[in-house]
């Protein structure tokens, strides 16, 4: 199972979330907007794109960490942007999959701030194996 296209119209413009001395988490099947916005202030934002419904074109996703975490799981069918400036931080993307989206895949585009805080963007392929199953594969 992976992101579920839905028609144009119901996809809202905006939302957020935010997590605020504590962890939030966006995961299973959600309704991507059109402009996200993901805060974590002393705290950690989890937001996770593998079940999420979306239209097609271009979602953007902000992702503000002040000493905290945001970390956003993009799977591999989705095409992804990521840009950052961190501020005594870090903004990382990180390729966990072996396999790349489709030219005409919907694209996430992430800008990030980590101020004393970082924003993770990981490209995983969520059906794929875990490393204990490849271990006891060989």
């Amino acid at each position: 199972m992976g992101p579920i296209l839905v028609d144009e119209r119901a996809v809202p413009d905006r939302a957020g979330a935010m997590a605020f001395m504590s962890h939030n988490a966006r995961d299973g099947e959600w309704l991507l907007p059109r402009a996200f916005r993901a805060v974590a202030i002393m705290g950690e934002m989890t937001v996770d794109l593998c079940r999420v419904r979306l239209g097609a074109g271009v979602s953007e996703i902000e992702a503000i960490a002040c000493l905290g975490q945001v970390t956003i799981r993009v799977p591999h069918n989705l095409r992804v942007e990521c840009e950052g400036q961190p501020i005594a931080g870090g903004v990382y993307l990180k390729w966990q999959a072996d396999s790349a989206a489709l030219p005409d895949a919907p694209l996430v585009r992430i800008k990030g701030t980590g101020i004393m805080g970082s924003v993770v963007v990981k490209v995983v392929d969520p059906n794929a194996r875990g490393w204990l199953a490849r271990w006891r594969g060989r």
